[in-house]
């Protein structure tokens, strides 16, 4: 049955458009599931830093809450307060994770299932702990508080053995209650024993005073005997209690979460292999049914078309001859229609040329030369036509595509910017830390490589500010991602760890950031990159600089002197050569007042410019230090600004740029 060439595209059409509807589904469900399994490993996350948080506070409690007398009055205190609510955040989001169907569809229940079991003993062991530690009490609370009260009769009856021997019992007490030794309460039952034995035969002890001092004695020693059994159940040399067991069950929890972490870890890897094939799977069959349905739809189309031009030309050939003209019927309507009506041309002709045969026999051939020619003008004509149709179109959708997507990349990397200049310290900030200062940045693209941060820290280095100026490897967006990661590790390692050590926060960002570079170390995928970085700490009482310079450039100048620092020549990185050997060093100058401290990348020293188009180099900052270095900060950073554009003319920005003064 003969059916329109429209229904021959709309079919194959329609089908290519299901297929695209089915996988675009089917990659919709599978990122989905992706998503899914982010926002359980998320959860998990989070209940591990719950946990971690929940362990701290116990620690706190136990530690520091045992000499506030709100501990031993009140129901609970508020880091017991804030242990509760941390703990109903635990088992909410335990449930959570045990009541999701990832759990269910990769059979991870048991693990879960583990630890909010353990968990739960985790807390009875605390409020355990917490009921043992207030029935023992401190000073005046609980049984110390009521072992004191007694001891203090004792010792205050005036007889100075009494008074000696008690000084004893309270010693022995005290030891026990320091070394968690039994050895101490054997003790203290001798000197006990020793002592009621002694008020029985003392003859200058009045009968009631025996009887009060014994009865004194008799309760001293039953409160002595229950904190002893309350010290061993917490735990006492050569015996484990609640203490070690709940070290041990968060131990367990925490083994339980970090296998439950590297399993999520391989599923989602899988997932994403899984989802890369289907990818792969779905352009291949995709390609493949676009491939045979051009072809199915050419043949089609090429033997109708072609049967037509051999009946044409048949016909011509034939000298207009109508006995030469069959009817062929084609699976294409409108072929048909084309034969049909060929068939009533030629029969009409076939009327005319058999009249006229004679007559115009020489000029039909020439009309017929003249018509083939324009015949194979006209189409080639119009196969160029079309061909310039499709090329301006295709032109046309390729400039808009580029016009959306450089608006894409422009607006994301504005955003970038933002986001990297909010991470680093404000102009105002950074004077707070050093008033008489100025920094000269300036990002070759968009977003920059180099960064600067500073920490006011608290406490104990309350009079200590840190300083740091890193170099990124590259520049742009790939500089950009390591400036981001080392700014989050160094605000972690300072600001979360309160450390001012520069050797120390080097050896650490270190550390911390090759964990990451060489996370697929085992395929040999590892990112050698890094950066060089300089840490400062100020002591703005002594006007001491510690500091540790990892192939950063600097200067101390002094009465137009360079003073030379201790520098290391490794980075901060993976490095196959010296990634083994790395140790950075701190190292302490004595400043002194209107000493200046420049740090600088090497975006400057390496810009081309100049008369011969060469490399600025490090010797010509040196000399424009030593010949600004007296001038105010802020007329530095215009010297230097001035310097860069007249140096650099017209020729592009090497690298970024990072030049910070201070002066002391």
């Amino acid at each position: 049955m003969a059916t329109s060439l429209r229904f021959w595209l709309i079919s194959s059409f329609g089908i290519i458009l299901l297929i695209c509807l089915i996988a675009i589904g089917l990659f919709i469900s599978s990122t989905n599931k992706s998503r899914k399994l982010e926002n359980y490993h998320n959860s998990l996350k989070t209940t591990r830093i719950l946990l971690l948080e929940i362990n701290k506070l116990k620690e706190d409690i136990l530690i520091s809450d045992f000499k506030e007398t709100g501990f031993y009055t009140s129901s609970f205190s508020l880091p017991e307060q804030r242990f509760r609510t941390f703990n109903q955040k635990v088992f909410h989001s335990i449930d959570r994770l045990l009541t999701s169907r990832i759990t269910e569809n990769y059979k991870l229940d048991w693990k879960i299932a583990q630890i909010k079991k353990q968990f739960t003993e985790y807390n009875k062991i605390y409020n355990e702990l917490i009921y043992l530690h207030k029935l023992k009490g401190f000073k005046d609370y609980g049984l110390e508080g009521k072992m004191r009260e007694y001891a203090h009769h004792i010792y205050e009856y005036n007889n100075r053995e009494v008074q000696f021997r008690c000084l004893v019992l309270r010693k022995h007490e005290k030891d026990f209650l320091l070394r968690k030794d039994l050895r101490y309460v054997h003790e203290f039952e001798t000197v006990l024993k020793s002592l009621i034995g002694f008020v029985n035969e003392a003859g200058t002890i009045p009968p009631k005073d025996k009887n009060v001092l014994i009865n004194d004695l008799y309760y001293y020693n039953k409160h002595f005997k229950m904190l002893a059994r309350i010290e061993s159940k917490l735990g006492i040399k050569g015996r484990n209690g609640y203490l070690d067991r709940s070290k041990q069950i968060f131990e367990t929890i925490a083994f339980f979460i970090e296998d439950l972490d590297n399993e999520l870890r391989v599923i989602k890897e899988e997932h994403k292999e899984k989802l890369k094939k289907d990818t792969l799977l779905f352009v291949i069959v995709l390609m493949a049914f676009l491939l045979i349905t051009i072809i199915a739809l050419t043949q089609l189309i090429t033997r109708a078309v072609k049967a037509v031009s051999n009946s044409f030309s048949k016909y011509v050939n034939s000298g207009f001859n109508f006995e030469s003209v069959s009817y062929k019927r084609y699976k294409i309507k409108e072929f048909n229609a084309i034969n049909i009506s060929f068939l009533k041309m030629a029969k009409e002709i076939n009327i005319f040329t058999n009249f006229f045969r004679e007559k115009v026999h020489e000029r039909t051939l020439e009309i017929h030369e003249q018509k083939e020619e324009i015949l194979k003008q006209q189409l080639q004509i119009e196969s160029q036509y079309k061909t310039l149709l499709l090329r301006n179109a295709e032109l046309n959708e390729q400039k808009q595509l580029l016009a959306f997507k450089n608006n894409d990349i422009q607006d994301s990397l504005r955003y970038a910017k933002r986001i990297q200049k909010a991470l680093q310290p404000g102009l105002l900030k950074f004077k707070e830390s050093f008033p008489d200062s100025f920094v000269f940045s300036k990002a070759k693209d968009v977003v920059s490589g180099d960064f600067h941060l500073t920490y006011k820290l608290h406490g104990e280095a309350e009079n200590k500010t840190v300083l740091i100026a890193a170099d990124c490897t590259g520049h742009g967006v790939p500089g950009a991602i390591m400036s981001v990661m080392g700014i989050n590790i160094l605000h972690k390692i300072i600001k979360e760890l309160n450390n001012s050590d520069p050797g120390t926060i080097l050896n650490l960002l270190d550390k911390d950031i090759n964990l990451v570079l060489e996370q697929d170390k085992k395929n040999n995928h590892i990112v050698a990159d890094g950066m060089d970085i300089a840490v400062c700490t100020f002591n703005r009482q002594t006007y001491q600089l510690d500091y540790s310079i990892a192939r950063f450039s600097y200067f101390l100048v002094r009465d137009s002197e360079i003073i030379t620092l201790d520098t290391q020549k490794i980075s901060i990185g993976y490095n196959f050569l010296e990634h083994n050997q790395k140790n950075f060093l701190t190292s302490s100058v004595q400043l002194r007042p209107n000493d200046c401290l420049y740090l600088f990348s090497d975006g400057l020293q390496d810009q081309f410019g100049g008369p011969k188009n060469k490399k600025y180099k490090k010797i010509n900052i040196r000399h424009l230090v030593q010949k600004i270095h007296h001038m105010p900060m802020i007329d530095q950073k215009e010297v230097l600004k001035t310097e860069f554009r007249t140096w650099r003319k017209k020729l592009p920005q090497t690298d970024d740029i990072t030049i910070i003064g201070i002066r002391f």
